[in-house]
């Protein structure tokens, strides 16, 4: 590989990580504006897709195929608007349906770990400990979205952080690796 084309692949791996671990300390140092954030970034693009699902109706003069496309575009402007100028709304909304999900699968976890139990596997209070506290910090969730979401902006800065830092070491060790290597060919007649 040349010279040139690796550095420009390492300045871009890098450049990468440095945007990762901005975000990261962004989401970790400031919950809040990392959330309303996300939700500008959800707001904008519903409503991006909403007005191009509305524009090709509007275009076709009435044909009949596109009146579905219509009802969903509708539909999403009128999502990504009030997304937008109700931002803590999406973000509750969000979070909330997380924390149901989360509980329905601790549920599920929890039945899982008592069939365990019924069939006399020996650890099946492992599973059951672990769904049972999953299901407690999902219903947390659920009727706390504001206090948790940013607990979960912070844990996902803090994961951002971590996967920077690791890239940006193993950028530096594969870069000293691939200088150290020469390469040499064996042409047989």
């Amino acid at each position: 590989m040349k010279k040139t084309k690796r550095r420009e692949i390492h300045l871009s791996f890098s450049l990468a990580a440095v945007v990762y671990l901005l975000l990261g300390l962004l989401m970790f140092l400031a919950p809040n504006t990392s959330r309303k954030l996300l939700c500008t970034l959800v707001g904008a693009g519903v409503t991006i897709y909403g007005l191009l699902n509305i524009l090709p109706c509007l275009m076709s003069r009435g044909e009949q195929r596109y009146t579905f496309d219509l009802f969903i575009g509708v539909l999403a402007l009128a999502f990504g608007v009030f997304s937008l100028i109700n931002q803590t709304l999406l973000m509750d909304f969000l979070f909330t349906a997380l924390g149901v999900i989360i509980c329905v699968t601790s549920v599920l976890g929890i039945r899982r770990a008592l069939n365990l139990r019924y069939y006399g596997f020996a650890r099946w209070w492992a599973p059951m400990a672990a769904s049972t506290a999953s299901l407690v910090l999902a219903l947390a969730i659920v009727f706390f979205p504001g206090f948790f979401g940013n607990m979960l902006m912070r844990v996902l800065g803090v994961i951002l952080v971590v996967e920077a830092v690791s890239d940006l070491i193993n950028i530096r060790r594969l870069s000293d690796y691939a200088q150290r290597v020469t390469v040499t060919y064996n042409v047989e007649d």
